[in-house]
């Protein structure tokens, strides 16, 4: 079995600027600009539907943006599927044991944590299932990978393994929750950002070890699969 200490897919100096150019445009701009939108018209939409047209966007923007890289990363993948397979698969484990520790501690620490960013998925589920599923499954997977893994992990990782890692992971944590800031004390805003933590780690380290984006964002679909149907 290959073992590389690199990440072979690079992404292009076009990729890497109009990726970080709508990273700012769809974290600053585009939820507002939907919001707006979604203020004139006659008949709004549901929050479930204004989230799956906002998931929408930025997957077809996450494939105009990289979608050389992500045919780099498919191939490799295809190449070595023995490596792939088990970068899944260690990945996956690795993950919802990093996760029963931290359910732990957030538990222990803060009995009646209530994780904002989960509560407020749940509720769109409710309203909309279908809409809901496709979307966490199908479309945010791709886009965040490219995004946390594929943008920031990566590029950092020639540099420092460590920044890598570190600068992801936080990013990662701070997007999910950024919105509910104001609604968690001191103690549950370091809870809610511990509860991301393991998904940063195990996401990255899983797509360097298997070398393929597609690595992870097979992790991340399955994840995310798994916790929208266990929604009540």
């Amino acid at each position: 079995m290959r073992k590389s200490r690199s990440i072979s897919s690079n992404l292009t100096s076009q990729e890497t600027v109009s990726g970080f150019v709508y990273m700012a445009f769809q974290f600053l701009v585009l939820p507002k600009f939907l919001y707006w939108c979604n203020g004139q018209m006659a008949h709004a939409l549901s929050e479930a539907e204004l989230n799956f047209e906002y998931y929408m966007i930025n997957f077809m923007a996450m494939l105009l943006i990289f979608h050389d890289f992500l045919g780099r990363s498919f191939r490799h993948a295809m190449q070595h599927p023995a490596d792939f397979c088990q970068a899944v698969i260690l990945g996956f484990v690795a993950y919802y044991a990093c996760r029963y520790v931290t359910t732990w501690v957030v538990q222990l620490l803060v009995p009646s944590f209530t994780n904002y960013n989960d509560a407020a998925i749940a509720e769109m589920r409710r309203g909309n299932a279908f809409l809901m599923l496709i979307g966490t499954v199908v479309l945010v997977p791709p886009f965040e990978e490219c995004m946390y893994r594929g943008l920031i992990f990566r590029n950092l990782y020639g540099k420092s393994r460590w920044a890598a890692y570190l600068v992801s992971m936080l990013v990662f944590a701070i997007i999910h929750i950024i919105g509910y800031i104001g609604q968690y004390s001191a103690l549950e805003l370091l809870m809610a950002v511990l509860q991301y933590l393991p998904a940063g780690l195990c996401l990255g380290w899983a797509y360097a070890k298997g070398d393929s984006i597609f690595v992870s964002i097979v992790i991340h679909a399955a994840v995310n699969y798994l916790t929208i149907r266990g929604m009540i």
